[in-house]
């Protein structure tokens, strides 16, 4: 008999008598008996197949969260301390910009602004007064791909559980086709949709990984040199408000990339990571 991918389950009896030749022959349990000793086995060993694999998808599910949980954590506290005591709301840190602008501390205030746009990624203000700060910093504009402009409207927190669900989703959807054949083609339906809609966070996520090292100068001006001491030889000089590429530290000083693809050694108490490592 052909069995299509559905679970059987059968009661076996191990009750059984010994014969005078040594086999062992099955006796039928009385309804009245008790039927403690009876267990319940697979026909079909599809459903453990299925069980497993569902089950390495939820596992990775979970790994996939706690692996980008931790990879950004820095803007997950962000987002955790949305409160007036920690300022790590995207209305405190915009106020917070627009005062430090006012006082000419525009490597502060384009510090603020960025936090405040990974919080609220799609809020005019917070985007036009950005620009207003860089432009009066005599910075140019940061310039984003059409991908890296899709990816920015959703904050790097929302992809991450996108990312989380979708593949959660996709995971349960085997399980549900075996022990639901009736919903297989709905379920088909529901499991291509969560497998784009991952395939989109992930490749958001890859677009948005490299924010995670930004930096602002947010000192008047620093000065890049090529190894991690004070005398070292000049390099390149930044300006407030420049955005670089955290690379590593040493000391007191920081590895530093600017936009122009150079790189150099500055005083890390000059720079600030627009995601803080701690807070």
């Amino acid at each position: 008999m052909k069995i299509n991918n559905c679970l059987f389950l059968r009661l076996v009896p191990l009750q059984n008598v010994k014969l005078h030749d040594g086999q062992r022959q099955n006796v039928n349990i009385p309804a009245t008996a008790s039927v403690e000793k009876q267990r319940l086995i697979f026909v079909s060993p599809l459903p453990g197949r299925w069980i497993r694999q569902t089950g390495c998808l939820i596992v990775l599910a979970l790994l996939l969260t706690a692996g980008l949980v931790h990879a950004a954590s820095g803007s997950s506290t962000m987002d955790a301390a949305n409160d007036a005591r920690q300022g790590y709301s995207a209305s405190a840190l915009f106020n917070l910009a627009n005062a430090q602008q006012r006082d000419g501390q525009l490597g502060q205030a384009i510090l603020n602004y960025e936090r405040a746009a990974l919080l609220a990624p799609n809020d005019s203000d917070i985007a036009a007064n950005l620009g207003a700060a860089r432009k009066k910093a005599g910075l140019e504009l940061e310039h984003s791909s059409p991908l890296q402009v899709v990816a920015q409207t959703l904050t790097i927190n929302t992809w991450f559980a996108l990312a989380a669900v979708t593949l959660f989703l996709f995971a349960v959807s085997w399980p549900l086709k075996l022990l639901r054949p009736h919903t297989r083609r709905a379920l088909n339906i529901g499991s291509v949709a969560a497998a784009l809609v991952l395939a989109v966070a992930i490749g958001a996520l890859g677009l948005r990984s490299s924010e995670l090292n930004r930096a602002v100068v947010v000192a008047p001006e620093a000065v890049a040199g090529v190894s991690p001491v004070t005398m070292a030889a000049p390099v390149f000089k930044l300006r407030a408000g420049e955005i670089v590429r955290w690379q590593k530290i040493h000391g007191n000083f920081a590895l530093i990339r600017n936009q122009a693809g150079h790189e150099g050694w500055v005083n890390a108490e000059k720079i600030e990571q627009i995601i803080p490592a701690k807070l």
